[in-house]
């Protein structure tokens, strides 16, 4: 009995230093800054203290912008305060790479950059790296949607998709699949269909159809010859047609997007199942309206589009009128030269 009471006391006089040890978050002691100052200037710091700093002339911090903030975590300051020439450039800034988390805080003056794209996106006109000159990246690429990759997947009434989280752009040979909701089922009678992105299109996307299991447990068809209901819907800005004996077909026109089901089926009630709508999905610009521009009229171009319009013969060098289609408005650039446009500086 006395053997286990002296055990316990040691236990009881020892955790408590662990618990402490625990539960004491490290100090950060000042920081060692070269060619800059800052504040507070203290001897230690307490845990998410933060110091901001700047430069002496000739140098920059290591981040964005002439001053920085530098944050106590466990000991260490995140980031590290760093001053830096300023010839030399903090990592640029481009959208849809590989790797977002850059290895190197910073790069000297003259130094390349090598970018790799996410997987359904591919560089501009095969231009890949960046080039540092004198605090300032030049040539820097672009990753923009491959050819061979797709948007994201149409939309379908009464299903998901499953096992695949969202994202705006899928690789060429990428597969999804649909899922229909309770009582409903494809045309093929399944739960689930999958489709495939290739060559920059979905393969054709499934219908799932209103069918309530019997009382023996098996699905029967709810759907019958599309005759039976009459009359073909009418989908404005769209083409509806026969596609097969028990479903028709909906496409848009030309600058035109569909929403919905692509196949409309008749239910055995002599109803037509969800009707798709077309919507715009193009912008317009009227080059009539742009004095420097050469006038061809009204321009049109989808959704996600860039192209260029001609300016009149006003300039050393033949210049363009960069145009940029997005949800259905148009942003005009003023006119730029080959150079500007290619070093987005238009």
């Amino acid at each position: 009995m006395m053997r286990l009471s002296y055990s316990s006391f040691a236990i009881l006089v020892w955790l408590p230093g662990i618990l402490n040890a625990q539960g004491t978050p490290e100090l950060c002691s000042a920081p060692t800054l070269l060619n800059g100052y800052l504040v507070p200037m203290k001897n230690s710091y307490q845990q998410h203290e933060k110091i901001t700093y700047a430069c002496e002339n000739g140098y920059k911090p290591a981040v964005e912008g002439w001053w920085a903030e530098s944050v106590c975590r466990n000991g260490q300051w995140s980031p590290h305060p760093l001053c830096i020439e300023n010839s030399a450039c903090t990592p640029p800034i481009i959208t849809n790479v590989k790797f977002k988390e850059d290895s190197k805080s910073w790069y000297k003056n003259g130094s390349k950059k090598w970018v790799t794209c996410n997987e359904g996106f591919s560089t501009k006109d095969f231009h890949a790296t960046a080039l540092c000159v004198n605090g300032n990246w030049t040539d820097v690429p672009v990753c923009e949607k491959s050819k061979d990759a797709c948007t994201e997947p149409p939309e379908i009434a009464y299903a998901v998709i499953i096992n695949q989280e969202h994202q705006e752009v899928f690789p060429g040979d990428s597969e999804v699949t649909y899922q229909c909701k309770d009582d409903y089922v494809t045309e093929e009678g399944a739960k689930n269909k999958s489709i495939f992105c290739i060559a920059g299109n979905w393969t054709e996307s499934p219908t799932c159809i209103y069918s309530p299991e019997s009382k023996d447990g098996n699905t029967k068809p709810a759907f019958v010859p599309v005759e039976n209901c009459g009359e073909f819907p009418i989908v404005q800005n769209g083409l509806v047609e026969k596609s097969e004996p028990l479903a028709l077909r909906v496409k848009c026109q030309h600058y035109y997007k569909l929403y919905g089901p692509e196949k409309v089926v008749c239910y055995n009630s002599n109803k037509w199942s969800a009707i798709p709508t077309c919507k715009a999905n193009y912008c317009s610009v009227n080059t009539n309206a742009y004095l420097d521009l050469i006038p061809a009229g009204v321009k049109f171009m989808t959704n996600g589009e860039i192209v260029e319009l001609e300016c009149k013969n006003l300039f050393y060098f033949t210049n363009y009128r960069v145009v940029w289609c997005k949800n259905g408005k148009a942003t005009v650039s003023r006119c730029c030269n080959r150079l500007q446009i290619s070093t987005q500086s238009c």
